[in-house]
């Protein structure tokens, strides 16, 4: 049998906002794990409901005013009654853990007095990856302080193969039975009162949201009695005022059943528990007066004498409208009355049944077939005098990623229990109620076929061979099924994983052909909120041709994330690769590094980063998940590699006094004017800045400081001369002063400085006039 948590009583108060949380012992026969920083807990508040009367005595003037203040069952608040929240541990001292965030909802433990009982657990979760069952999974059952609850959480897929994830009866406890006294024929009805053995007005009622009874039911066998000590520390009374028998049903336990020998009533779940069977009478085939009428198929026949066959059965705890938010276990039964099983010594007898517990599954996937129940028990049957009550079905809740489960999911209430024959016959005695059906949650797009949520069925006195009824007692109601699971306290499973994100760029974007290196920085990042990506390696799968891993510049660990190693890759590689990282949800870690380039050729590189860390929905204990960038959707990391700009001149001359075409080699008189103008082409691959174009002057020459009107001595052209030209270039005149313009000219030189584009070419031109 696996049980796949280990749980710890709450001790005291813990408010919403509050990190810190104190625990008692860890609970002995179930998981022994104890918790430890890391590790992830569900806190759960499991009593905390309010109800009627609280302070003051209940007089049988005033009975149904129990419980909800109105019907004699049910409460008047639910408090904080089965909330929960998974949290992470971030360090155990002593009873005190301390909590990575803050609670969302507070929890606290009381005894009860005036007021109700309270009490919470924490769970230790062990987050799995991916798991198949090998065994079935149950919870310890519900003590009083711990158990009931069983949480599974897998980031992967959790497979039932075949087998079994039960919490039936693992609940809130039936009422115990034991030897009550005989009040037959006094009237008696009450809906509350408190335990003095033999004296007692009544029968236990069962456990629940709202409190404990002394006794509850055990497996010791006491002269036909299995009632056992509740187990509830000294001082606490169990219910409000120790009001712990007869036939009101506080929350959704069901009450006991009133003297004389009325039967208990069963456990509520989200269905309402139904109500006991009458008190003690006898069997009759003729009426003798006041005799109760019965029928028994086609046969009628009569319960007569004894206590009247009185409607005074324990009322059946209050159904509760589902609620994600809170994971309710189902109402134990009320014990039916008794004071005469010693005949049937060896029989366990009259005992109400355990509630179904909770079960919480997380998980991606849900697959395999096996069964899912958190079904409440029957009640005991009668030895000779009344039976008890069933306890009620708990709750299933499946958060899942979407799909069809493939599984028998089962949240069904107890069914009463019977009286008569086999043992005792001749007499009417009280039957139980059956308990109220659970609930089954599901988170949105997972279904589960013909979830049972049905009530359980009510008991049926046989007083002889052939003739049956039951005797006053009701079916419990029956449950929902298919309800929408939403709980942002408890995530769904793909918020309880990493996600990581992972990008480059470079601070590098140009590089040349003749370059010798280039730069990039990868970041990856785990969202805020999200569980710890462990074994985090930071990867570049595949350099560019042409570049190679150089050497590792600065790394930045930021949020809380971590380096195991510090060792870097070894020079010259192409797929370089960084470990070890942890890296908790929020934080993020940034790396630069430097490659090597040997003369790659011209283009734009683009290079995609990776990061990997051990999968947390793995199979095998090394699998690991990778995320990886895409290089194509960004321009941060591109690395646009260009040939060097190359810029050549070709100068020509022409002598415009006698209008002479341009050409290589020039001459004329003294006194004619001849301009010169120097074609510039850029025929490399990138753009050339600011070349600065210097041209002498030749000797025996004038530079023409107004060759293209006052104080303009330089033109610049878009387009460049050729043999074929007569004319100056169109273009744009500049002045000869060594000004802010691009050109200047004096006797001794032409200075131009232009920048031109890959293939742009123009032409710089001046006059002289020959000396």
């Amino acid at each position: 049998m696996y049980v796949a948590n280990s749980y710890y009583p709450g001790v005291g108060t813990a408010s919403a906002g509050d990190r810190t949380v104190t625990v008692g012992a860890l609970r002995t026969g179930a998981g022994t794990t104890p918790i430890a920083a890391g590790d992830q807990v569900l806190l759960i508040q499991m009593q905390d409901a309010d109800i009627n009367p609280a302070g003051g005595p209940l007089t049988n003037t005033s009975v149904t005013t129990y419980g909800d203040g109105s019907t004699g069952r049910g409460y008047t608040a639910l408090n904080n009654t089965g909330r929960y929240e998974f949290a992470v541990v971030t360090a155990v001292s002593g009873t005190a853990i301390t909590l990575r965030d803050s609670l969302q909802y507070s929890y606290r433990t009381a005894p009860a007095g005036t007021s109700a009982r309270r009490s919470f657990q924490v769970l230790r979760i062990p987050q799995l990856s991916s798991v198949t069952l090998t065994s079935p999974v149950t919870p310890p059952v519900w003590n009083g302080e711990t158990g009931g609850v069983v949480v599974l959480d897998a980031a992967g897929t959790l497979n039932l193969n075949g087998q079994t994830i039960s919490a039936d009866a693992a609940g809130y406890r039936g009422g115990g039975s034991f030897t009550g006294g005989s009040l037959t024929g006094q009237g008696v009805s009450d809906y509350a009162n408190t335990y003095v053995t033999t004296a007692s007005r009544g029968a236990m009622k069962g456990e629940g949201i709202a409190g404990t009874p002394t006794l509850v039911r055990g497996t010791t066998v006491t002269n036909g009695y299995s009632g056992v000590a509740a187990g509830l520390p000294t001082g606490d009374l169990g219910y409000p005022n120790a009001f712990v028998v007869a036939r009101g049903a506080p929350g959704n336990a069901g009450g006991g059943g009133t003297q004389h020998n009325a039967g208990g009533g069963g456990g509520g779940g989200v269905g309402l528990g139904g109500r006991g069977g009458y008190s003690y009478g006898t069997y009759a085939t003729t009426n003798s007066g006041t005799c109760r009428t019965l029928t028994s198929g086609s046969t009628t026949y009569y319960s007569c004498g004894g206590d009247g066959s009185r409607d005074v059965g324990g009322l059946g705890g209050a159904g509760i409208t589902p609620d994600a938010t809170r994971l309710i276990m189902g109402g134990g039964g009320g014990a039916g009355d008794s004071n005469n099983s010693a005949d049937n010594a060896t029989t366990e007898q009259n005992s109400g049944g355990a509630g179904g517990g909770a079960i919480f599954i997380r998980a991606q996937a849900l697959t395999g077939s096996g069964t899912i129940s958190a079904n409440g028990q029957a009640g005991q049957p009668a030895g000779r005098d009344a039976a008890g009550g069933g306890g009620a079905g708990g709750v299933v809740a499946l958060a899942l990623g979407a799909g069809a489960v493939n599984a028998t999911v089962q949240v069904r209430g107890g069914a009463g229990a019977n009286s008569g024959l086999p043992l005792r016959g001749n007499e009417t005695q009280g039957t139980g109620g059956g308990g109220g059906g659970g609930a089954v949650l599901l988170a949105t797009g997972v279904t589960v076929s013909a979830p049972d949520v049905t009530g359980g069925t009510a008991g049926v006195n046989t007083p002889v061979t052939g003739v049956s009824n039951t005797y006053g007692a009701v079916a419990g109601d029956g449950g929902q099924g298919r309800l929408v699971y939403e709980n942002a306290q408890a995530p769904l499973p793909g918020q309880c994983v990493p996600r990581l994100t992972v990008e480059k760029t470079t601070s590098t974007p140009t590089r040349f052909v003749s370059s010798s290196g280039a730069t990039y920085t990868i970041t990856v990042r785990n969202d805020a909120g999200r569980a710890t990506a462990r074994n985090v390696t930071l990867r570049d799968p595949a350099l560019p041709a042409a570049f190679t891993y150089a050497s590792t510049g600065p790394v930045v660990l930021s949020g809380g994330a971590t380096r195991a190693a510090s060792s870097d890759p070894t020079a010259g590689q192409s797929s370089p690769a960084w470990s070890t990282f942890t890296l908790p949800g929020g934080s993020d870690v940034t790396l630069t590094f430097d490659v090597t380039l040997s003369s790659p050729a011209p283009g734009v590189y683009q290079n995609a980063a990776a990061t990997q860390y051990l999968d947390p929905s793995r199979t095998a204990a090394a699998d690991t998940a990778q995320i990886t960038s895409n290089p194509a959707a960004s321009t941060a990391e591109d690395v646009t590699v260009y040939a060097l700009p190359r810029v050549t001149l070709d100068k020509w001359v022409r002598n415009v006094t006698r209008a002479g075409a341009f050409q290589k080699v020039g001459g004329g008189q003294p006194g004619d004017i001849l301009e010169y103008c120097i074609n510039v082409t850029n025929a490399g691959g990138y753009v050339a800045n600011n070349i600065t174009v210097t041209d002498a002057l030749p000797a025996n020459t004038l530079a023409l400081l107004n060759g293209y009107g006052q104080g303009l001595g330089v033109r610049a052209a878009a387009t460049p001369v050729s043999g074929a030209d007569r004319t100056s270039p169109a273009g744009t005149n500049l002045t000869a002063s060594a000004d802010t313009d691009a050109g200047s000219l004096d006797a001794a030189r032409l200075q131009y400085v232009t920048t031109l584009p890959v293939g742009a070419q123009g032409s710089v031109c001046f006059q002289a006039s020959i000396r």
